[in-house]
Formats: C-alpha cells, sequence, structure tokens
C-alpha cells in the first residue's frame, strides 16, 4: 500500500469514527445548553420553618404530609405518624439543591429525563409541591438520578420548574419517596423468633396448621395428617419468624380494610413468656396483604410482660397495616405448603 493510500484510509477512518461519535452523542443528546451554578429555590432555607404540607405525587398515587404540632402526619393514611427525619432531609436538599446545567426545552424529550408533566400516559416523574400557611413555597417536577454530576456529593437529579419549558441537571441528593414506609418508621411490630414457642394458623375453609418449637431454631407439625411427610422443613421453622421485625408497607385506619369470615385467615403467636398476639389477615387483590393485630397477656404472663401488651395494643390498635409478602408467607401456612405424600413423585 502506498503512502497516500495509506494516509487516504486513515482519514477516512478518523472521519467515520468522528461521524459515528456525532451520531451516537446527538441520538442521546438532551440539548445541553449551557452551565449555570445557582440555588434552584434561593432563600428556602429560611422558609423551613413556615412549611406546613408536603405533597408528592405521581402518575399513580399522591401523598400528603403535614405538619401537626410538633410533628409530622401522612394525611392521607389517617394522620399516622410521618418521620420527621424524612421531612428535614427533604428540607435540606431544597435548600442545597443547585442548577449545574440547562438540559432540553422541548416536550419531546422531557421523558428521557422523567421530567415530563403527569398528564403524559405513564409519566414517571415525581411532581414535588411544598405550602405554608400563606400560599406555596416551592414546586418542581423531580425526574432521574444523575450520579455524576459537578459538586460536593456528585449526585444530582434532573428537574423541570412546571411553569418552565427549560428542564435542568441540579447537584444535591434529593430523596422524595413515594412509598409509604419510606415516610414512617416501618417497623411497628418485634417479637424475636427466639421468644415464640407455638403458632397457630386458621384458615377460612376450616383447615388449621399448629406448629411447636422442638429446638433452638426448629418447629415441629402437632396435628401431622396421616401418611404424609415433611417436604420443606425451613418453611415450618420461619414461621416463628413472622413477627420479628415486621415492617409495613402501608397502613390504614381501623376499619379500612374489611376481614370477611369467608376470606380471613386468623394466626395465633405464642410465646415462651406469655405473650399472645393473634393476627387477622386478608389477601386483597391477589398479592396486596393486609392484616390486624392484638396482644393478650396468658396465664404466665408477668408484670412485664402485661406491660408489653398494653404498649403493644396502645400501638396497633388503631391500625391495620400492609404485609411484606414473606411475613404473610410465615403466619398463613397450610399443611400443602410443606408437606407432601410420599407415594406420590414429582415430576421431572
Amino acid at each position: 500500500m502506498s503512502p497516500k493510500t495509506f494516509i487516504g484510509f486513515t482519514l477516512i477512518t478518523v472521519l467515520v469514527v468522528v461521524a459515528a461519535g456525532f451520531s451516537i452523542a446527538n441520538r442521546y443528546s438532551v440539548h445541553k445548553v449551557g452551565s449555570e451554578d445557582k440555588p434552584v429555590f434561593p432563600g428556602f432555607a429560611e422558609k423551613v420553618s413556615l412549611v406546613e404540607e408536603i405533597v408528592v405525587q405521581n402518575s399513580k398515587k399522591i401523598l400528603t404530609i403535614k405538619r401537626d404540632g410538633k410533628v409530622w402526619v401522612m394525611a392521607d393514611r389517617q394522620n399516622y405518624l410521618a418521620s420527621g427525619e424524612v421531612v428535614r432531609a427533604l428540607m435540606l436538599g431544597l435548600s442545597e439543591l443547585r442548577l449545574r446545567e440547562a438540559k432540553t426545552r422541548k416536550p419531546d424529550f422531557y421523558p428521557r429525563l422523567q421530567v415530563e408533566d403527569l398528564k403524559i400516559k405513564k409519566a414517571k416523574s415525581i411532581l414535588l409541591t411544598v405550602n405554608g400557611k400563606k400560599g406555596e413555597l416551592a414546586r418542581l417536577i423531580i425526574g432521574k438520578i444523575n450520579n455524576d454530576v459537578a459538586g460536593s456529593s456528585n449526585v444530582g437529579r434532573y428537574i423541570r420548574r412546571p411553569e418552565e419549558k427549560q428542564s435542568w441537571l441540579a447537584s444535591g441528593r434529593l430523596d422524595v419517596p413515594m412509598e409509604v414506609n419510606k415516610w414512617v418508621d416501618p417497623e411497628f411490630l418485634d417479637i424475636t423468633s427466639s421468644r415464640v414457642e407455638k403458632v397457630t394458623v386458621n384458615h377460612p375453609d376450616g383447615s388449621k396448621m399448629i406448629a411447636s418449637r422442638v429446638g433452638e431454631k426448629k418447629f415441629k407439625i402437632l396435628n401431622m395428617p396421616d401418611n404424609m411427610v415433611v417436604e420443606y422443613q425451613s418453611d415450618i421453622d420461619n414461621m416463628g419468624d413472622g413477627l420479628d421485625k415486621l415492617e409495613l408497607e402501608d397502613v390504614a385506619a381501623a376499619g379500612k380494610i374489611k376481614f370477611a369470615r369467608d376470606n380471613t385467615i386468623k394466626t395465633r403467636i405464642q410465646t415462651n413468656d406469655g405473650l399472645i398476639i393473634n393476627v387477622k389477615m386478608v389477601d386483597i387483590n391477589n398479592g396486596s396483604f393486609w392484616a390486624s393485630f392484638k396482644a393478650i397477656a396468658g396465664s404466665m404472663a408477668n408484670d412485664s410482660v402485661k406491660k408489653e401488651v398494653d404498649s403493644i395494643n396502645a400501638r396497633v390498635a388503631n391500625w391495620v397495616y400492609e404485609l411484606p409478602a414473606h411475613k404473610y408467607r410465615y403466619m398463613s401456612r397450610k399443611h400443602s405448603d410443606v408437606l407432601k405424600d410420599p407415594k406420590i413423585k414429582k415430576k421431572k
């Protein structure tokens, strides 16, 4: 190959690479406009004490957190106590949020940054509104997280003010949960599995399963059907884990969820020191597991356990809780979940 031919091929290769890079950049570009470094909400730190209400909304639901004296409550959840730490973190995030880089002004490109209007079908944005007694203090459409932003935290988010076309990349940590359990203290019961001595599960069809502790981490079925053997011992053993560090997925006032006789599972969990927890559970919409709880002092309960009973009931009596699926399974076992007929061979 002659030098001229080699140089020609080299130039062509360079041009192709540059063109390809430009094409890819153009394809994924959200139209960088310019750089900035200024607060998104100037002076917001001085207004934090005036905040009375926080509203977060996406295309599926809306959550409202309100000030109630010295605490914060979930207005949509019948004033269930919210976490003051989460509220403070959000207010700090808004105070420190800074504009870094102007992005697209074209609505067709908003979905790439998740800053589209909520009225758009399948919108993935979050609309945050912060209100005081005299009106709105801040309002912002919040989009995707960006983990490569100039600034002390190197973390940012794409944002857009609802009344403006211009979208931005902003620096700063801004966590805006859309899950109820992220706005509250999710753990509402903690009966360690080592205390649990016996679990009785009554199903609405009349079937019953009773498991009792026979070792440090082992349970045995007391009402074992004839001609059946254990297939999944671990699923029997974890029946004692149902109340261990139990966290809610969602919460509602007692009475908001109906526990009909024909679809309610009733589980009785007894500890080795006389504490009894009665649980009612129902599966709503085939995958949403709700429960109510009531504590009782058994015959062997001492004064400490009786105080625990009062404390538990004071906390849970007025509420029903959506449970994590695995906790529901632990407290709703039936024989068919853990046993097998040894005469029947499984299909390979």
